[in-house]
């Protein structure tokens, strides 16, 4: 296989000089004969060959080159035919590609002769495939959120995300968050930080509640009966924290369990109750905080997604080259999965065909199009040129045979 744009080049001119080197012999041949016919009449038939190859060089060079420029530079009509009509012949190939090739007829037939899955799992149960898709797969998706991350997307979302929020129901909502509560004695947890919040603002304000039962007392009022109230109030609070801290079976846990309940039960009925949660739903999602936090969330999500993507050995890049492997295996394996796929691939192949048939082959009209005249005769001539100057050397023979041919006939007619 030649790759190597030089290596056409070079094998264009090879076989070009070879094709315009024996028309040029056919010439000198069928001078030399025409000379030296009179002396030797047996060279007639030499002399026929040479004309008749002469003449069918030259027509076969003069059609091998009219498809690509003027000959000789004349503008002569119908010639340099691939840069004048470069356009039509565009539209042509387009219009056969999908007529003949874009066809669900044409692709049901070839699909039903491949397994797609099979060949996709052998692909993908290879170490280095599944590397190289993995790595692939990290570069779009890091590109993807990289580009889709700007200030208008993320307005846009904010606020579908505060639409959709507002078309939640928030009393459907925190009752749900009672049940969760509840059921998963969860609200034990949440009475001890009560519990212990008491604990703590007592004792922070044992100097100003001794301060505030002095000052509400009558003056008449012995001071040691003002410590009396204190130590008994302190003392009861105490107490009944401490019981219901230590105790896990307290009237109190169950009276508040109780207590979430019917402000479920509430939440259905109590159209007050509904509104001031609603009022703090939307206070809750339009606090600047809230949204502060949502964006350092974001941040530090982007921050290690970017990190993941790029880096070779990271737990999602190797994640995902794993899995991937495994479902090439899978299909291996499988073959009720690979069959399902198989169709699947199928359905999917032929309804894109059937749907974009005339998009895709205006690709190749519309592309051929945009290509200059000349750099587009002179693309198509390295490609198929070689093949066409065997044309001119098989011209140059078969016109040779021919006139031979034409020779002997028209002796033994004459005879």
């Amino acid at each position: 296989m030649i790759d190597s744009q030089a290596e056409r080049e070079r094998r264009l001119k090879r076989m070009q000089r070879f094709a315009t080197g024996l028309l040029v012999a056919m010439v000198v041949l069928f001078v030399a004969a025409s000379l030296l016919r009179p002396q030797y009449p047996a060279l007639g038939i030499v002399e026929a060959f040479a004309e008749a190859a002469m003449i069918g060089g030259l027509a076969d060079w003069f059609a091998v080159t009219a498809l690509f420029r003027h000959p000789l530079g004349l503008p002569i009509p119908h010639t340099a035919i691939v840069p004048t009509r470069k356009d039509e012949i565009g539209r042509a190939l387009a219009r056969f590609i999908r007529d003949h090739f874009m066809t669900r007829e044409t692709v049901e037939r070839r699909l039903e002769r491949v397994n797609l899955a099979g060949r996709l799992g052998h692909w993908l149960a290879r170490e280095d495939n599944a590397r190289l898709l993995s790595r692939d797969a990290g570069i779009a998706l890091d590109w993807l959120m990289r580009a889709v991350d700007s200030a208008e997307l993320r307005n846009s979302l904010k606020t579908s995300l505060r639409e959709a929020l507002d078309q939640v129901p928030v009393n459907l909502a925190l009752a749900t968050l009672v049940d969760v509560l509840v059921a998963g004695n969860h609200t034990q947890t949440l009475i001890d930080q009560l519990v212990g919040f008491g604990r703590e603002q007592l004792e922070r304000n044992r100097w100003h509640i001794r301060l505030r039962i002095r000052e509400r007392s009558p003056w008449w009022l012995p001071k040691f009966v003002d410590e009396e109230i204190y130590d008994q109030l302190v003392g009861e609070f105490e107490r009944i924290l401490n019981e219901v801290g230590e105790d896990p079976n307290h009237p109190a846990r169950a009276e508040f369990n109780e207590r979430l309940r019917a402000l479920k039960r509430s939440l259905d009925v109590d159209a007050e109750l509904i509104r001031k949660g609603q009022r703090l739903w939307d206070e809750l999602v339009d606090h600047p905080a809230v949204h502060r936090y949502l964006q350092d969330i974001w941040e530090r999500v982007r921050g290690y997604l970017h990190a993941s993507f790029t880096a070779p050995d990271s737990a999602l890049r190797l994640g995902i080259e794993q899995e991937l492997r495994g479902i090439g295996e899978a299909l291996g394996r499988d073959a009720e999965t690979g069959d399902k796929l198989n169709r699947w691939l199928r359905e999917v192949l032929v309804y894109f065909v059937e749907n974009y048939r005339d998009p895709l082959s205006s690709i190749v009209s519309e592309t051929i199009e945009q290509w200059d005249a000349s750099a587009t005769s002179e693309r198509i001539e390295l490609h198929i040129g070689r093949d066409l100057q065997f044309i001119r050397v098989n011209g140059t023979i078969v016109g040779g045979l021919v006139g031979v041919a034409i020779y002997v006939a028209w002796g033994a007619l004459s005879l």
